[in-house]
């Protein structure tokens, strides 16, 4: 084998190694939790490798007050839409999307999809803090 042969692997070798490497970090999905829907969400990397970027716009009433908040979330899981929920008074209609690219959980788009309902209730008594509070 010459030297120019030998490079040339090592190199192929070496970007192969560093593709690998990058996907081995994890999905990177927008991460933030109750906060306003036209908020700035950071990104994190997800370190479940079959993990889903979850985007969800939440809609609360309680009594006559209506607050719109959104989470941004990296989840084992893909939960479910909730609509029209009451937990203790508070009536909550969860619109939530899931994908599988990075950065792909920037907002709700107009045809959610959903999973659990369990996942989604304790997901949702969570973000509910930020509104009670």
């Amino acid at each position: 084998m010459n030297s120019s042969h030998t490079t040339k692997s090592c190199v192929l070798i070496l970007l192969v190694a560093l593709l690998c490497a990058e996907r081995a970090q994890g999905m990177e999905c927008y991460s933030c939790m109750g906060v306003p829907l036209e908020a700035s969400c950071p990104s994190v990397n997800c370190s479940d490798p079959s993990a889903f970027c979850v985007a969800q716009e939440i809609e609360v009433t309680l009594g006559s007050h209506k607050s719109k908040l959104k989470n941004n979330l990296c989840l084992s899981i893909c939960p479910a839409n909730l609509e029209n929920t009451e937990i203790l008074g508070i009536i909550a209609n969860v619109k939530t999307f899931c994908c599988k690219k990075d950065l792909c959980n920037a907002a709700v788009p107009t045809v959610p999809t959903g999973g659990s309902t369990w996942s989604m209730a304790g997901v949702l008594l969570f973000s509910l803090g930020s509104v009670l509070l």
